[in-house]
């Protein structure tokens, strides 16, 4: 599982994604959010990683840890649909890192 000295180490505008608490990336399909939370505490991140069993994204911006659960889809309309139906403003696509928005 990750720890919090991983997360201290995410620049700003830096992420990840976990599969069953370890870093993972595909060549493929889509990253889509099913819900997830907006913390200024680490500790929170934490919290919430351990809540999601190590399935999730993790974002850190201007100070603030996005934790976001999340499953890899292999297409872009399955990613699309999943996306609308819980409110995400983007989906990411693994081929070239780029954010598809809903």
């Amino acid at each position: 599982m990750i720890n919090i000295r991983s997360l201290k180490k995410l620049a700003n505008n830096d992420g990840l994604t976990l599969k069953n608490g370890n870093k993972i990336t595909y060549k493929s399909g889509y990253q889509v959010a099913t819900e997830g939370i907006e913390t200024t505490d680490i500790k929170v991140a934490m919290k919430s990683i351990k809540a999601y069993n190590g399935n999730c994204g993790i974002w850190f911006a201007d100070g603030i840890w996005y934790i976001d659960k999340s499953h890899r889809v292999n297409t872009k309309r399955e990613a699309l649909t999943v996306g609308r139906a819980c409110k995400q403003i983007s989906i990411l696509k693994w081929s070239d890192m780029s954010l598809v928005y809903c």
